[in-house]
């Protein structure tokens, strides 16, 4: 499969202000486009589409214009030499979301088939931690899908067994269930006979939710919620901000993070930040993915 890039246009940058740099949302930024995004490193800026207009807008990533760099990926293998590159320029100031779901057999190849497996993912884990320290490593146990493949209980003991391997290496675990957006729906519909969608009622999401946070408080790991203000309201659990302005200023402490909260979508917590990905650049094309179409 040809790569898709990350746009990079050789123009001057102006920009000044600080910025947290979410890299990124819209694609795996570490696992496909390293190269793309250690040139725009070299070039000091990146010219990114609008996801809805389609024109561009330009983000300084000059080290004097970044407050930290926020990495979101499933497989941070590949970036391990674009990280060593670059780390002195921005003196660190990186944070990792590592999304692990856990998926086996069946379910993993209809919902994930090209995502490094989960022993390999754990590995990487384990090797980021110890680089970068585990105050930087947030886990994504996310999204959370209940079917005749992945029932509850399946969840649980899944997510007890990540638990035992991974929370020694990780600062906190985010978490949320699958979104039903339109495009979501048309893809599940070519395997309605082989994964069949369970849809609890709500007091189930909230007991299930329960059940997680009893299970994360054993292994002593933060649980926080990913754009789930019901489950907050309901169980407890503290809401997820992904993009955290006041934990990053306690890691930081030397950068005055904004701390305005600016969501990107419904029930969102998240700070402010600039996303410099492209939608529909992801190469694992999860079948439950909102970003690629």
């Amino acid at each position: 499969m040809k790569d898709k890039k990350i746009p990079i246009f050789p123009h001057r940058n102006n920009e000044t202000v600080k910025n947290i740099i979410s890299a990124s949302r819209r694609t795996d930024l570490p696992a496909f486009h390293g190269r793309d995004f250690l040139a725009a490193v070299r070039s000091g800026f990146v010219d990114v589409p609008n996801p809805f207009s389609g024109k561009n807008y330009r983000v300084s990533l000059a080290p004097a214009d970044v407050a930290a760099i926020v990495f979101w990926s499933r497989n941070y293998e590949p970036f391990f030499p674009i990280l060593d590159k670059i780390r002195e320029k921005y003196q660190d100031r990186f944070v990792f979301h590592f999304t692990i779901t856990g998926y086996e057999n069946e379910a993993k190849q209809i919902l994930e088939p090209r995502v490094p497996d989960t022993k390999k993912s754990i590995q990487t884990l384990q090797r980021l931690a110890e680089k970068y320290g585990s105050e930087k490593i947030f886990w994504r146990f996310d999204p959370i899908i209940f079917s005749n493949l992945t029932p509850p209980k399946e969840r649980l003991r899944k997510f007890s067994a990540l638990c035992a391997e991974i929370s020694g290496f990780v600062n906190r675990c985010y978490f949320s269930f699958i979104d039903l957006y339109k495009k979501v729906e048309r893809r599940l519909e070519r395997y309605q006979e082989a994964l069949k969608l369970d849809n609890p009622k709500k007091s189930g999401l909230y007991e299930f939710s329960d059940q997680l946070q009893k299970i994360a408080r054993q292994h002593q790991l933060p649980l926080f919620s990913c754009c789930e203000e019901k489950i907050v309201e309901n169980t407890g659990i503290t809401q997820g901000h992904c993009v955290d302005a006041p934990y990053l200023s306690k890691l930081f402490p030397s950068i005055n993070f904004s701390q305005k909260v600016k969501p990107t979508r419904k029930d969102c917590g998240c700070y402010s930040s600039r996303d410099i990905g492209q939608y529909d650049t992801c190469q694992y094309d999860c079948l439950y993915c909102y970003a690629n179409k």
